[in-house]
């Protein structure tokens, strides 16, 4: 099953496609230019690369977050679009899930954080080890109140981490271990991956359901930018 996986919730965005098992493409970047502008151009290259075309997918995978307003919004819009084009499954990730999965075999809690300003994060606690366990909602709390989730044995991944990362090791020590940068993206592939998980077990979403996981909302209840 060939499955594409995309997500545009933070700075850097990401596409993957898999086929089963086997990794075939990814294209992530890290730069300034608009997700509304590389997105159609990275899922073409992708494509390429994979000497494949749209009407070869099987579903398409998309970061729902928690992250950038704006960033999830153009990755879930650009996803649905293309699987009700296509009529092809569209399957919704967590954000969060997707950084803890870089994790998946670490035998133990996996805490990934974001940060969401405002003095808040974005953050979840799941277990690693054979399978990736979620323990908690994905949340919009203090540092603090997330870190209150956690035991003391869990391993810290997330762009988050470049303002919080002092926090941590003042509740857990000097030693608690921080995750590499390189383990802060929410991969393309990931993404991919754990949307196949989910449509193996006949698990997909519906093109007008499938919305945002914004978390927090602005005045009148309308998404923050």
């Amino acid at each position: 099953m060939k499955v594409l996986g995309i997500d545009t919730s933070t700075p850097i965005g990401s596409v993957g496609l898999i086929e089963g098992n086997d990794f075939i493409a990814e294209h992530t970047l890290n730069i300034t230019q608009a997700h509304s502008s590389r997105l159609m151009p990275a899922i073409d290259q992708v494509l390429k690369w994979g000497n494949l075309t749209v009407h070869d997918l099987d579903a398409c995978a998309v970061g729902i977050g928690p992250g950038s307003f704006t960033g999830v919004r153009i990755g879930v819009g650009t996803a649905k679009s293309l699987c009700y084009a296509l009529k092809k499954p569209i399957i919704g990730v967590s954000t969060l899930e997707a950084i803890a999965y870089n994790l998946r075999y670490a035998n133990g809690m996996i805490c990934p954080i974001l940060d969401a300003r405002r003095d808040e994060v974005y953050g979840a606690v799941f277990h690693g080890g054979s399978t990736l366990v979620r323990k908690s909602e994905d949340l919009c709390v203090s540092v603090e109140e997330l870190l209150n989730c956690v035991e003391s044995s869990a391993v810290f991944v997330g762009d988050g981490l470049g303002r919080y990362a002092e926090a941590v090791r003042e509740r857990f020590g000097a030693d608690v271990p921080l995750a590499e940068p390189t383990f802060n993206v929410p991969r393309g592939t990931n993404i991919a991956r754990i949307g196949l998980e989910r449509q193996l077990r006949g698990d997909s979403d519906d093109y007008f359901g499938l919305i945002p996981n914004y978390i927090r909302k602005g005045l009148y209840g309308k998404p923050e930018n």
